[in-house]
Order: structure tokens, then C-alpha cells, then sequence
């Protein structure tokens, strides 16, 4: 009787731990609980890539609407100009008559004005392109400075 009760009892060492399937299951467990994890962990790593493009974009912008708002439209129609890594092109043409500045007395004075479209392109290195328009005002002087302060 005693070899019946021996097999009938269970051991401690089949009850003690994990058994390879349990295990192998808990690594699957675990490895699907993480895929939604490394999916936004792409995400995010997308996401800062189009976030460091945007900031790229704005400050070439800024730089190009600096430089477009101190150039004279009149004097240089169209060109180009190296802002960072991209370069700047426009073309600008004119959307007024030319007509003379007016001093505070209502006389004219010794500037000629004319209004202007700027067609303008940003070019990056990569081949992205950003283009705008900005309305600007052209001048030239009708008289020497020397003439005009005598």
C-alpha cells in the first residue's frame, strides 16, 4: 500500500516554479503589451522630427520676411539671397503707379513710391519649397541729398 500512496501523492518538485509553457506564455503576455508602446514610441519620434521641420520653416520664414521688408523692390525687382540653409528667390511687380512722396506740407517731396507684389520662394537643400507673397513699398529719390538739404 505504500507504493500506491507514494504515486498517488503529488511531489513538491512538479508544484514548485513555472513550467516552460507558462513562461513562454508570460514573454507573449509581456512582448503584446509593449507593441502599442513602440508603436507610439515612432510616433513620437515622427512627431519631433515634423516638430524641428516646422521651427526650420519659421525662422527661414522670419529671416526672409526681414530681409524682404529692408530691401527696396524698386531697386532690385528680382533675385536671390543664401538665409541659413535655404535659399530666398523673388520677383516683385508692380501693383501702383509710381507717384511722389508727400512731405508734411502736402508738397511733394524727394522720393518717388511705388507699391508691389513680392512673389517670393524659400528652396531648402532637400528640395522642400515654401512660397508666399508679401506687399512692399519701392522708392528712389528724385534728387541728390545734397541737393535736398540745401
Amino acid at each position: 500500500m505504500r507504493r500506491a500512496d507514494r504515486k498517488a501523492a503529488p511531489t513538491s518538485a512538479s508544484q514548485a516554479g513555472f513550467s516552460l509553457l507558462e513562461a513562454l506564455v508570460a514573454v507573449a503576455l509581456i512582448a503584446a503589451a509593449f507593441l502599442p508602446l513602440l508603436a507610439l514610441q515612432g510616433q513620437l519620434a515622427r512627431t519631433v522630427i515634423a516638430v524641428e521641420r516646422a521651427e526650420t520653416n519659421v525662422k527661414d520664414m522670419t529671416s526672409a520676411l526681414s530681409y524682404l521688408r529692408v530691401m527696396n523692390p524698386m531697386k532690385t525687382p528680382e533675385g536671390s539671397e543664401k538665409i541659413g540653409d535655404a535659399t530666398l528667390s523673388w520677383t516683385a511687380r508692380p501693383v501702383s503707379d509710381e507717384r511722389p512722396a508727400l512731405d508734411q506740407g502736402g508738397a511733394p517731396g524727394r522720393f518717388m513710391l511705388q507699391l508691389y507684389d513680392i512673389e517670393a520662394e524659400i528652396i531648402y537643400e532637400d528640395g522642400r519649397r515654401t512660397a508666399f507673397t508679401v506687399r512692399a513699398l519701392g522708392w528712389r529719390p528724385t534728387t541728390p541729398v545734397s541737393a535736398a538739404f540745401q
